[in-house]
Order: C-alpha cells, then sequence, then structure tokens
C-alpha cells in the first residue's frame, strides 16, 4: 500500500472518530483534532511526493483524481476572490462609463 492510500485511511479514521466522541470527551476530542491535523499535513505531503510539488503537481493530481490537493484549493478561493472583486470593479466601471458616454451623446444630438 503506498504512503499516500495509508494517510489518506488514517485521516478519514481520525476524522471520522472526532465527529463520533461525544462533546464530553475533552481530551479525547483533543487527541483527534491534533491527529487529524497531522494526518492532513501527512498527505499533503504524500501528494507533493506522488505527483509533485506545485502548479504541475496539482494539475497532474486533478487529472489523476479529478480533485486539487487541500492547499491549492485554498490558494484558488483566495484568488478567485480577489478576481471576482476586480471583475465586478471592472464591469462597474464600464457601466459608469457606458451611462456617462450615452448621457453626453444624448447632450450632443438634442
Amino acid at each position: 500500500m503506498s504512503a499516500l492510500v495509508e494517510a489518506r485511511e488514517s485521516l478519514s479514521y481520525w476524522e471520522s472518530r472526532l465527529d463520533q466522541l461525544p462533546r464530553t470527551a475533552v481530551r479525547k476530542r483533543r487527541e483527534a483534532r491534533e491527529m487529524v491535523v497531522r494526518w492532513r499535513e501527512r498527505v499533503d505531503a504524500a501528494e507533493r511526493a506522488e505527483y509533485g510539488p506545485g502548479f504541475l503537481g496539482a494539475l497532474f493530481l486533478l487529472m489523476a483524481e479529478k480533485r486539487l490537493p487541500t492547499q491549492a484549493s485554498r490558494q484558488i478561493v483566495r484568488v478567485g476572490k480577489s478576481a471576482a472583486i476586480v471583475a465586478a470593479t471592472a464591469v462597474a466601471t464600464m457601466v459608469m462609463l457606458t451611462v456617462v458616454l450615452f448621457d453626453v451623446l444624448l447632450a450632443l444630438i438634442f
């Protein structure tokens, strides 16, 4: 079994354990949360080892498994938010310029 498969299985175990533990089991829940963090890091490292680092590795992972690495997903969301803000600003600017230009043309005609 590859390191990636083992890491994913362990991560799945600790995530399900965290979900199943009662709220009153404070120490066990703390341990489960810590293990989830550790195994997520190990899954990320195993994905980088198997598919390669950076954009190219994320692309290989996307082609092989039809999903993005966790780290890349966070970056894409962050960049996507910025791009959406820039696009919305550009559209609003273009609308305003169109309204002003239309107003000027109407003033010249009449």
